[in-house]
């Protein structure tokens, strides 16, 4: 996150809504990371979850209805922007990610934290 940007530090302990992708991570024993800009208050979340191949058929499938699938990163991704907010979904092996935030306006804004993270999975 330091290349990145080096204003963000990560929040030790927080509360996904309800519904979203790092609950759903959280929820299926996966992990869910959020970041603050120290000046901003702006936020970036980054949620990875392990999954069999049907539950990731059906994720996969839903992103596709509503989002854009890019070739940007990952087996298969999809980006769209909702409100200010930008979202990267990724399939990876057997490996679903999701990073969120105000800082991903187009799919190249959240290539090196999706490649960073990507690149940590076993």
């Amino acid at each position: 996150m330091y290349d990145f940007n080096p204003n963000f530090s990560l929040l030790a302990s927080w509360e996904p809504e309800a519904g979203s992708a790092a609950a759903t991570a959280l929820e299926s024993e996966g992990v869910a990371c959020r970041w603050r800009n120290n000046s901003s208050g702006e936020t970036i979340d980054i949620s990875v979850a392990s999954f069999d191949a049907g539950t990731l058929e059906r994720l996969a499938n839903e992103a596709y209805e509503s989002s854009t699938m890019v070739p940007t990163y990952g087996d298969e991704a999809y980006f769209e922007v909702q409100g200010d907010e930008g979202e990267a979904i990724v399939f990876d092996g057997a490996y679903w990610l999701v990073a969120r935030s105000v800082y991903f306006q187009e799919p190249g804004d959240a290539e090196p934290l999706v490649n960073d993270a990507l690149s940590a999975l076993p």
